[in-house]
């Protein structure tokens, strides 16, 4: 207990020192810093596991199951030299929501992926929970026969991005 005390601190003091750090450049291009904050949460990830919770989609447009994007996803991942590992803490959340379609002619649906960690609360460090440290989102709109189709392109596009930052921060050796 002794340790995770002095953790739980020196995390603090990192936190407090890192906002009077970075509090100038905040002020100066608010958006950039927070990118810049984003990035360097992915510094130092040993693995991930990708999660794709059941499909939120009105049966007219559903086109594709959970397991078919988690397995694109992990492959794509894989192939990027990025490890996979069940029961880690670091989570790459894929949430789908697709709505019921307008006169069978268009469906509209949401995509985010979304890195979940454990993080502590810089309000009290003793609190130990899940965050999201990296996020993108998109929103697309086809016809009922052609969503699994956009809905994987943009998936690809947003895993693709998320390779590119995390290789930025974790070059290979």
């Amino acid at each position: 207990m002794r340790y995770r005390t002095g953790l739980a601190v020196g995390c603090f003091a990192l936190g407090v020192l890192a906002l009077l750090v970075l509090t100038p450049a905040w002020a100066e291009d608010p958006v950039a810093e927070y990118e810049a904050i984003k990035r360097a949460s992915l510094n130092g990830l040993e693995s991930l596991e990708v999660i794709v919770p059941p499909l939120n989609m009105d049966a007219g447009c559903r086109r594709v199951s959970p397991e078919e994007l988690q397995a694109e996803t992990e492959a794509r991942l894989d192939d990027a030299g990025i490890p996979i590992g069940l029961g880690t803490a670091t989570h790459l959340l894929i949430a789908v929501t697709a709505f019921e379609p307008v006169k069978d002619l268009l469906c509209g649906f949401g995509i985010t992926v979304a890195l979940q960690q454990l993080v502590l609360l810089v309000r009290d460090p003793r609190i130990m929970t899940f965050g999201v440290t990296w996020e993108h989102a998109g929103l697309g709109v086809a016809a009922p026969a052609r969503v699994a189709e956009h809905l994987r392109r943009m998936l690809a596009h947003m895993v693709e991005e998320f390779i590119a930052l995390y290789r930025d921060q974790n070059p290979k050796q």
